[in-house]
């Protein structure tokens, strides 16, 4: 998952539909990579160590992921609907993955 900086000196001669296709696809990197570091799937960029699982935390990013899916539908392209499904994916599979861990910690 990349959640690198926009190239802003590639976006400077961009058209509008392109620089907004860049933000829409930092947007959903960033809350797929927030969740995944939630989950304990990604180092901490402050700590650099594994977070304990916050399922609870993690699942806000996952709602948010989902209802821009809902909200834009019909509205993306091909490559912005792939990219936002396959993190739709990856972030729902871990979530469930922390629950069922969790669930099992009693």
């Amino acid at each position: 998952m990349n959640t690198s900086p926009l190239d802003e000196q590639a976006l400077t001669q961009a058209d509008l539909p392109r620089i907004h296709a860049a933000l829409f696809a930092q947007l959903i990197t960033s809350h797929a990579h927030n969740a995944m570091i939630l989950l304990g799937r990604y180092p901490d960029p402050e700590t650099d160590q594994a977070r304990n699982p916050d399922p609870e935390a993690a699942k806000v990013y996952v709602d948010q992921l989902e209802m821009l899916e809902a909200k834009t539908r019909g509205n993306l392209g091909a490559d912005e609907m792939d990219l936002l499904s396959r993190m739709l994916r990856v972030t729902r599979s871990a979530l469930a993955g922390a629950i069922d861990t969790a669930g099992g910690q009693s």
